[in-house]
């Protein structure tokens, strides 16, 4: 399969079934964030400095 005698290959890639559950209840979530949030960005845009990981921690948790 392989030409060079180096490579080893492990295991086989299987393709991914949509319907399996996995991906769908993914793209689920992810359209409930999207609904939820509607035009407003995930974390604002721009540079944010911090004295501590915990004031960091405290601003990511408000946002």
């Amino acid at each position: 399969m392989n030409a060079d005698p180096k490579i080893r290959v492990v295991g086989k890639r299987r393709p991914s079934n949509y319907n399996s559950g996995g991906l769908k209840a993914g793209d689920n979530l992810l359209r409930l964030l999207r609904d939820l949030r509607g035009n407003r960005p995930f974390i604002p845009h721009g540079v944010y400095r911090f004295k501590s990981h915990e004031e960091s921690d405290a601003w990511m948790m408000k946002c």
